[in-house]
């Protein structure tokens, strides 16, 4: 399956969600710490100290705000927890910042059960808030946020940050007042891991039963780049499979299904030399292995 850039859209979302407070607030969306390739997922960076940020996933910020970020297609670990709180750690002591100026916020999209059963044991873990986990008797200040869990109406743009979305969310979004901020990645990213509830609106769209000029506004652009990436995979397909029949004239059922499964099109690209060149079947079939 073709990988999904989510990190780019999670930039976006957390501006979005913390849009009013932009005059007061600097992102630095994966600054690197050292020469090496070690890199802060988001450091927001309060650009006046005395500002309280009354966002419920901001009022632990302090100066510097280190984010670490987990896709729906990740755990947030507790490996991911310690190299996070080692990571603000490491940049108070390469800027010499206190440590008490900076906070860490792990964002993980599903519940990380293991991590938050390890933070019981060994710090005080506050649960007030729908997903949001603060953990007090660590270094700094810290919070775990869970964006499934978060409330639909005050976090929208993190909560929808997923993929597993129904057509209604998709709509919701779409009707949604347009943000000063820039929104296509975000945008781009949802409409790539929620792809059939996007083709489930746009037939509702074109039958007239939802208004089409804000849905295609809001995700018209994204929706028709992935159908066009869509039919140049299906065509690369149909290519390597018509050289093979021409070839060999049966292709087995197991080589057809891991073609038709494939997304990447250099892969298919590489596969359609392949099946021109190779000698027999078998050797393509193991190719693809």
């Amino acid at each position: 399956m073709a990988r999904i850039s989510w990190h780019p859209a999670f930039v976006q979302a957390i501006q979005l969600e913390l849009e009013e407070y932009l005059d007061v607030l600097t992102f630095e969306s994966e600054h690197q710490l050292t020469t090496e390739p070690l890199k802060i997922d988001v450091l927001i960076i309060k650009k006046k100290k005395n500002v309280f940020i009354e966002k419920n996933i901001a009022r632990i910020f302090q100066q510097f705000n280190v984010v670490e970020y987990k896709s729906p297609t990740d755990r947030a670990t507790i490996e991911d927890y310690h190299k996070t709180q080692c990571y603000g750690r490491l940049y108070a002591a390469l800027n010499k910042v206190d440590i008490n100026e900076i906070s860490v916020s792990v964002m993980a999209t599903r519940h990380p059960r293991k991590l938050l059963a390890f933070l019981n044991r060994q710090y005080t873990v506050q649960h007030d808030q729908p997903g949001i986990y603060l953990v007090e008797g660590d270094t700094c200040p810290t919070q775990i946020i869970v964006s499934e869990e978060l409330s639909d109406e005050d976090n929208v743009w993190l909560n929808s940050l997923r993929n597993d979305l129904i057509a209604a969310n998709l709509e919701r979004l779409a009707m949604l007042r347009e943000p000063k901020l820039p929104m296509d990645a975000y945008l781009q990213v949802i409409g790539e891991a929620n792809i059939g509830p996007m083709e489930e609106l746009q037939m509702r769209r074109k039958n007239g039963v939802i208004l089409s000029e804000k849905l295609d506004a809001s995700f018209g652009a994204p929706y028709e780049a992935r159908g066009e990436a869509r039919g140049k995979i299906e065509t690369g397909r149909n290519m390597v499979l018509t050289v093979l029949r021409a070839r060999f004239k049966k292709v087995p059922k197991t080589v057809e299904k891991e073609i038709r499964r494939m997304t990447d099109l250099i892969a298919l690209e590489s596969w359609a030399v392949q099946a021109a060149t190779c000698p027999s079947m078998d050797e393509f079939a193991a190719a693809l292995k």
